[in-house]
């Protein structure tokens, strides 16, 4: 059972994937990733540091006005691994109405006592 330091560093892991997104940093946004970490997306699978470096790169390139909203997340796991799932809506900040709607499942580890994705999926 995780306690509840480990689901705080998992929501905490959840917002800094966003924040990072949002400020179109997409070395810190791999930084979110174990080292063979992966993204799962409508466009494919990008696995291993540079092609999420590159895939956050290309998001932030076509979606330039979005902001990552996760909510209702649900915590499932033991003290060294785990999977979150979640609703993720992406908003514009130029007030238009919401672009994509999905869950996102992400299963976590602990890396050097730092909670990090392993494969995050997004389910449309």
């Amino acid at each position: 059972m995780l306690s509840a330091e480990d689901r705080l560093a998992i929501m905490d892991l959840s917002a800094r994937y966003c924040h990072a997104t949002d400020s179109h940093d997409a070395e810190a946004w791999a930084d979110t990733f174990t080292a063979d970490g992966a993204i799962e997306a409508p466009q494919g699978v990008s696995q291993g540091r540079d092609a999420l470096v590159q895939f956050s790169q290309g998001v932030n390139t076509n979606m330039p006005t979005v902001r990552h909203h996760v909510s209702n997340l649900v915590i499932d796991g033991d003290g060294d691994s785990a999977t979150m799932s979640s609703y993720l809506n992406l908003i514009n900040t130029d007030g238009n109405a919401t672009v994509f709607t999905a869950m996102y499942e992400d299963p976590s580890s602990r890396v050097a006592g730092l909670c990090m994705s392993a494969h995050g999926k997004f389910v449309v």
